[in-house]
């Protein structure tokens, strides 16, 4: 008897006496015995040989599954090469990602290939590796390693649970694919699954290395409700008021959880922008409360999503009452909007004291009687007492298309400089031995179309400025140099290299949605 047979009577023989299982639905390659614990950590290997592209056949990619061995199981619709499945974690190497079938205008002027299920309309190669925790894809990246080459390879896996979440590193042949946070999940008991979708694709010597039982479990997070099925449309917006009082006094670790799902007049057709921030009032008498964004997204064409974010930065401004307030543009129909915060008891490694904004709002670019570098004016912020670290979170989406030339801002890259200064501390200090640093980043994103909420409608797979539909928007964040010298005050500069519309004013001007904030840590 093989494997395969094997596993599936084992399956069958397991419904029958537990009444649970962990059947599936595609061909089992290789399986571990599980865990005698739960894990803190584990160290998984095992040998995989892909065919080349042209010798692929009908191969569609191969999976490595991490699960629960009392509680999960594959179902029949179960494949490896997108490894769905609840109380796991998994990883899938898809090799079969075509472009779009109809790439070319109809007699109508419609290019159908836009709504299709395939995303890789630019042909990039069809080697993507994706993360997926408790049947949700969370990440996919394009891999760098060429693992389609007719030869053996390693494949290694290291899972390391912490506070609110896990740290995972996939490496191909000892080099890096994946390397992220997990948030929202729990350590777990475990033993490895593997197999392939394709008969061409070999699995061997599938084997946990090492693992270390977890000796003290992490705490339940007290859960804070802001906006819980929250019908938004009309483009109104929401408001909800917010106690703190009942959060740990001390924090380790704040988690943004972002759940859009379909109210009963059904989904907006469209992509629409979408905020959600918290305002915190002034000390001043009679000044208005000043607000920070504390999570960006873009909504998806016609379907809902869940999105984490570790918004630890914000610690300082989550006390007492305040009040929140969320946004989509949308005109049509809508999304009823679930968010809330988790706050995970724990020591914070680094604590933030201070958050303070640098700009906000939407910064119109290429017109020279409006210059954008008006919007985007130095700042200079005082330094608390106290701070021996700081970060930049620039929260940055271009928006504006056609007839605005090089089709800016959404279908047009750029680049962006941050220069952050300190002025001369003083003291002890060598006379000119203030710091001045600045980085360079491309307002560009080539992996939309590997966003994990996918298929959608419409022209969801195209490059753009700095986020997807269906997504979270991820801050640029740059890190104050280790050496920095911090004295009374930091000037901060944002600059755009140039560009000059020549189609003002034939359709709405391009512009750069921007929420920019510094935050200090003692």
């Amino acid at each position: 008897m093989n494997l395969e047979s094997f596993t599936r009577n084992f399956c069958i023989l397991a419904f029958l006496i537990a009444g649970s299982s962990v059947c599936f639905g595609g061909p089992l390659k290789a399986r571990t015995a599980p865990t005698d614990e739960v894990v803190e950590s584990v160290w998984v290997s095992m040998r995989v040989k892909v065919p080349t592209p042209t010798e692929m056949g009908d191969s569609k990619g191969f999976g490595l599954v991490l699960i629960d061995p009392e509680h999960g199981s594959l179902d029949d619709d179960f494949v490896w090469d997108e490894p769905n499945t609840a109380h796991s974690v998994a990883i899938g190497f898809d090799v079969h990602n075509p472009q779009p079938i109809a790439m070319e205008p109809d007699e109508n002027g419609r290019v159908m290939g836009w709504f299709d299920e395939y995303g890789n309309w630019y042909d990039r190669p069809q080697r993507e590796v994706s993360v997926h925790v408790n049947g949700q894809e969370r990440v996919n990246v394009l891999s760098e390693v060429e693992f389609r080459t007719g030869e053996w390879m390693d494949l290694m896996v290291q899972m390391r649970y912490e506070l609110g979440g896990a740290h995972i590193v996939v490496m191909l042949d000892g080099q890096t694919v994946v390397d992220v946070d997990l948030l929202d999940l729990r350590p777990m008991k475990l033993h490895a699954m593997a197999g392939v979708e394709g008969q061409l694709i070999e699995i061997d010597e599938l084997a946990i290395l090492q693992s270390r039982n977890l000796e003290i479990p992490f705490p339940e997070p007290a859960v804070v409700e802001v906006f819980e099925e929250e019908f938004l449309a009309n483009a109104k917006w929401l408001d909800s008021s917010v106690q703190f009082s009942e959060i740990p006094d001390s924090v380790g670790r704040v988690i943004a959880t972002l759940t859009l799902s379909e109210p009963e007049v059904g989904y907006d057709h469209w992509d629409k922008k979408g905020t959600i921030g918290i305002r915190v009032p002034s000390e001043v008498e009679d000044e208005e409360a000043e607000r920070f964004e504390v999570f960006r997204f873009i909504t998806p064409f016609r379907r809902g999503w869940t999105w984490r974010m570790d918004v630890t930065d914000f610690l300082p401004l989550f006390k007492d009452e305040r009040a929140f307030d969320a946004h989509i543009g949308t005109y049509m129909k809508g999304w009823n909007v679930s968010f809330k915060l988790d706050f995970y008891p724990g020591v914070i490694a680094r604590e933030p004291i201070h958050v303070v904004n640098l700009w906000n709002g939407e910064a119109v670019i290429g017109d020279p009687a409006n210059p954008v570098d008006e919007f985007y004016s130095a700042r200079e912020i005082q330094v608390p007492e106290g701070t021996s670290h700081a970060r930049v979170r620039a929260t940055i989406t271009g928006h504006g298309m056609f007839p605005n030339s090089k089709n800016a801002g959404e279908f047009m890259p750029i680049w962006r400089t941050l220069s952050i200064q300190s002025e001369e501390p003083g003291g002890d200090v060598l006379e000119g031995d203030s710091i001045t640093q600045s980085a360079r980043d491309h307002l560009w994103d080539t992996d939309v179309y590997l966003n994990p909420c996918r298929p959608q409608g419409g022209t969801w797979k195209f490059d753009r400025a700095g986020w997807a539909p269906g997504s979270k928007v991820e801050p640029w964040i740059v890190e104050v140099q280790p050496e920095f010298v911090f004295g009374k005050t930091l000037t901060i500069e944002y600059e755009l290299d140039e560009y000059v519309n020549e189609g003002i004013g034939e359709t709405w001007s391009p512009h750069h949605w921007t929420d920019a904030v510094v935050v200090f840590y003692k």
